[in-house]
This record gives C-alpha cells, structure tokens and sequence, in this order.
C-alpha cells in the first residue's frame, strides 16, 4: 500500500474502500476459476463499476468521481494486489476509453463514458498492427479513405485487448498516407461494433486469460466526421493523442506491477517463515534472507516513483513545462516495474522450490501474467527510447 506517502484523508478513504472491496471480491478462488474458464469477469467489473472505481478520473457528468491520477493508481494497485490477473482484467475493461475523456467531444463523452464508467459495456484501444508491433509512427496499414462524406475504413488490428467483449473500438487510422513523418497523418476515430467489424479471440496465450485479447478486422466500415475524436479538427492529430493516452496508460502499468511484486514477495516471505530444511526456517538462511530484502528495497523505490510519476501527471495538465519529465517517469514506471514483476514472481518461484511450479499454485499464475506486463503498452525498448529521447535531446534524439 501506499503508506507513508503524503495523502489526502480522502485519499486515505478511497484507498481503504478500494482494499476491504478487493480483498472480498477479488479472491484467488475467484482469480483461478476466471483463468480457467478463460472469460472475462463481467459480473465483478460491474461491481467494482457501481463503486466508482472505473473511469475515477472522468468529469461527475460523465459518470466518473472527477479525480486525479494518484487517486487511479491507487486504485489499480488495492484492485491489483488482491489478485493481480483478475484485478488487471477489471481495470482494463475500460481500455483505450480515457482517449474520449481526454480529447472527445462533449457529445462523444456524453454518449459513452457514463456506459463504459457504469459497467455497461468495455472498450478496446485498436494501435498494434500484425506488420508493426509498437511501431505506431510509421505508415499504418489501418487506413480511412474519405468518399462521398464519409470515411471507409479497412485493415486489421491485433493484440487488442477486449476485442472480443468491447461495444467500441477507438482507433488510430492513417488519413493521409502521404504525410511526412508518417504519424502526422494518423487519426483517432471511435469505431462501433457492427457491420464490416470482426473481431477473433487469439488463443494459446500462457496467461491473462481473464483478459480477452484479440485481433479486430474493419472491412469496408463506413463512418463519418462525427466518428473522429474531438471531431474534424482533430483530423492527423491521432498520433499525438495516443502518445498523452498511453503515458497515463504507463503509469496504471507502473501501480500494477508493483502491485504485483509486492504480492509475490508476501507470498515468498510467508513461505520463507513457514519452510523448514536442514533444521531450521529457511528464512534464516543469509543468502535467502538478502534476495528477500534487496526486493523489498527495489518494490519500496518504485513505489515511490509510480507516486511521483501520478503527481507530475496531474501537474503537466497545467503547466506543460512538465510535460517531457510526466512522459519520461511514465515510461521509466512502465519499463521498471514490470521487469520488477517479472524477477519478484521469479525470485517466489525460487524461494517456494518445486512447489512453486506448479500450476495450483498463485504464483506460478501470476508469473506468466507478469511477463506480460513487458510487452504492453509498448515494449521495454520502446520505453528506453523515449526516455533518452528526452534524457539526450538535441541531434543525438533524433536517433530514438
């Protein structure tokens, strides 16, 4: 938890609130019952919905609290902790849908933020290509051809999150297929489910079943100037768009993960209490005992940094000097927490031996939900990248 940080009592409520909700509902029988069926749990995503913790951040017209992003995190890491596959597949449900928040028009928020911030439908955030990966600057192979007033939209999207389940799909489209550099020809529009829109759930994942991903397939989709986000005069801004999107994104990443290396350094350290070898508690085995605190050190750092990273978000809102420091600690939070995911449930399946190996186990399922953490939201690489883009700057920027 985030204690000792310097919060609001109202804070300090939200993050009680939030904990008591996830440490009822968000059970591992629950967590392992999803993950086997494979489907995403509609019913808790409800739940936590009529709580007020979906789209927390969102205006009170719209059916959010009006909240900032430290309040966001510490939502996602009490939703997380409790049990970190079940609780990422609720705070995703949402995905992609604070693009509308941000930039959207007041009809397009009023149409559909009070459903998704209800827990009436999820949504999908449609920018990875089969061809392209992370690789969202350069010509997308998703195009949007204009004719007679409308827009035709065809290509293919994949490792879409909730593409199965979600009503809406906001998506990055490139308009101009001629603009230099590429990205400034790219647009967001918000896509309905319907005719031209197919949508296949991509099995063989290791992981994050309870999280449907997807590949999502527009054939000949007709939509109009009304479709684009924040309307006409958002027209080749789509790129930038995301970029403010996905840093926010980064950062619930960040609370995530360490939400996550927290759980399974608890689960080691209870092991670690409890397992006898050679005559006593393997707790008191030195070497044992220095991994265990040494992780505890890192989890305790990126704490702190997912806290600060939240409140220079909120502050970049207004004073756009802060904006090159917000997107780089987002990153930094992105890339960092979840390699220290990945190395916790390591480190547990180490110190739980062959027990921790085995499938009926947490961690082993929180293992193979973690690696996924790296690969989300734009891979550890491209995280570096835009970090020594903005540690560097100059000439030597243009290279990342």
């Amino acid at each position: 938890m985030f204690s000792g940080f310097d919060l609001s009592e109202e804070q300090k409520l939200l993050q009680k609130s939030v904990r008591e909700f996830a440490q009822k509902e968000l059970t591992t029988e629950k967590g392992v019952e999803f993950e086997e069926k494979g489907e995403f749990p509609w019913d808790l995503y409800r739940k936590a919905a009529q709580q007020g913790y979906i789209g927390i951040t969102w205006p009170e017209e719209y059916g959010g609290q009006g909240l900032g992003m430290v309040e966001q995190i510490i939502v996602a890491y009490e939703l997380t902790k409790a049990d970190p596959p079940l609780g990422n597949a609720i705070l995703g449900g949402n995905f992609g849908s604070d693009i509308i928040d941000h930039f959207g028009t007041h009809e397009q928020k009023a149409k559909w933020l009070p459903k998704i911030a209800g827990g009436e439908i999820t949504t999908a955030g449609c920018f990875t290509e089969p061809a392209g990966g992370s690789d969202i600057s350069r010509v997308l192979d998703t195009r949007a051809v204009k004719k007679n007033g409308k827009w035709i939209i065809n290509g293919t999207k994949t490792f879409i999150t909730n593409a199965t389940t979600a009503t809406i799909f906001v998506t990055l489209v490139q308009t101009n297929p001629e603009a230099k550099p590429p990205y400034r020809g790219q647009t967001e529009f918000i896509i309905e489910r319907g005719p031209g829109v197919e949508t296949t759930l991509l099995s063989g994942k290791i992981g994050w079943h309870s999280s449907p991903t997807g590949e999502v397939s527009f054939s000949d989709v007709e939509v109009t100037d009304e479709a684009i986000v924040g309307g006409p005069e958002n027209l080749n801004k789509g790129f930038y768009l995301g970029l403010m999107f996905l840093d926010e994104a980064r950062l619930n990443i960040g609370a995530i993960s360490v939400a996550t290396a927290e759980a399974a350094l608890e689960k080691a350290i209870s092991y670690a209490k409890e397992r006898e070898a050679f005559g006593k508690k393997i707790g008191g085995f030195q070497g044992l005992a220095h991994r265990l605190v040494e992780m505890a050190t890192r989890i305790e750092m990126m704490k702190s940094l997912c806290f600060r990273g939240a409140l220079i978000y909120d502050k970049s809102k207004k004073d756009k000097a802060l904006r090159d420091e917000s997107i780089k600690i987002a990153s930094m939070c992105k890339w960092y927490g979840a390699r220290l995911a990945v190395e916790a449930c390591d480190l547990a399946i180490d110190i739980l031996g062959g027990l921790g190996y085995f499938a009926e186990e947490d961690i082993s399922r929180w293992y193979k939900f973690a690696k996924q953490l790296e690969l989300v939201e734009g891979t550890k690489e491209v995280q570096k990248n835009a970090i020594a883009r903005i540690m560097l700057g100059g000439e030597i920027a243009k290279h990342f």
